[in-house]
């Protein structure tokens, strides 16, 4: 049976990073493609980082390309300050050797999903996607796997009602989720029980290779903002659930929901409300409920023991 065919759309990140190792280094899937989007940092730096992070993982056989620097509306997104100024924990990089692809990103994600059944891993705004349904009319349909990381129904990351990806660009997201494809959702309430700690750290430093430098690196600044903010230095792996889910559809408890996302209020601008009543069992979308996180930290420390220098 063929591997499932992936592309990442993505605003690195430290946890955007995290899971595009994860993805890169699991021999479940082939990678065909890592498109950028602004979000945690603008456009420029974001397509930077994801050709860093590729770079890192010496897979010069996968795409790089640069979707929106904007998003739908006039809406202002700063630039996070959870990822360091440069998005990837202010750390110092010398010039990834793997190119940015001339193509439009989205236009991009239009040919990989002409070229075979793709599955796509949004774990940025979802400006891109709804770009892309704009471009080309019907073309949801095609998808076999939409994994979104975004939405949260009891506790926001930006505001109290508002996931940041979410926030982001919410008049993409409600477009996006309104599309036709089969879409999984791993909101806050998810990726909050999944987590790395000091050991981990301590694991990815002790591999003594380049990508467990970069990445123990990369989560100590991470940490530290989660100490600061949480109370605790335990770093939520909000993005890698959405490559977890590809991985193994087994690992992630879900259940059948209806997503909306609200783009007007003071306070809820941003805002995910996810019914998950009985009544939506049976949805196309379906919504995150529980994983296991021990398993989850086992499997990410034993791919990326994989990575080589």
């Amino acid at each position: 049976m063929a591997r499932p065919r992936v592309l990442i759309d993505t605003d690195p990140g430290v946890d955007d990073a995290i899971a595009i190792l994860l993805a890169l280094a699991s021999p479940e899937v082939e990678v065909v493609g890592v498109v950028a989007v602004a979000g945690n940092a603008p456009l420029a730096q974001t397509a930077l980082n994801a050709r860093r992070i590729v770079a890192l993982a010496r897979r010069h056989d996968v795409v790089v390309a640069a979707g929106c620097a904007e998003s739908l509306s006039d809406h202002v997104v700063e630039a996070s300050v959870v990822h360091g100024r440069d998005g990837l924990g202010d750390l110092e990089w010398g010039e990834p050797d793997v190119p940015l692809d001339p193509r439009d990103g989205v236009d991009f994600t239009a040919e990989m999903i002409h070229a075979g059944p793709l599955t796509i891993v949004a774990i940025g705004p979802l400006t891109n996607l709804a770009v892309l349904l704009e471009r080309h009319p019907g073309i949801d349909r095609e998808v076999e796997h939409l994994v979104i990381m975004g939405g949260a129904s009891f506790e926001g990351n930006v505001t109290p009602a508002a996931e940041f990806n979410i926030w982001a660009d919410p008049e993409a997201a409600r477009r996006v989720f309104a599309a036709q494809w089969r879409i999984t959702l791993m909101p806050l309430d998810l990726t909050h029980q999944a987590s790395l700690n000091d050991d981990d750290l301590a694991y990815f430093a002790s591999l003594d290779t380049l990508v467990g430098a970069r990445v123990a690196a990369m989560l100590e600044p991470y940490a530290q903002f989660h100490l600061a903010w949480h109370g605790r230095r335990d770093v939520f792996m909000h993005d890698a659930m959405a490559v977890y889910e590809v991985l193994d559809d087994a690992a992630i408890l879900k259940c059948g929901a209806r997503v909306s996302v609200e783009t007007g209020g003071v306070h809820s601008r941003g805002a995910t409300f996810i019914d998950r009543r009985r009544v939506h069992t049976d949805s196309d979308v379906r919504v995150g409920v529980s994983v296991d996180n021990e398993r989850f930290r086992q499997l990410l420390r034993a791919r990326l023991a994989t990575y080589r220098d």
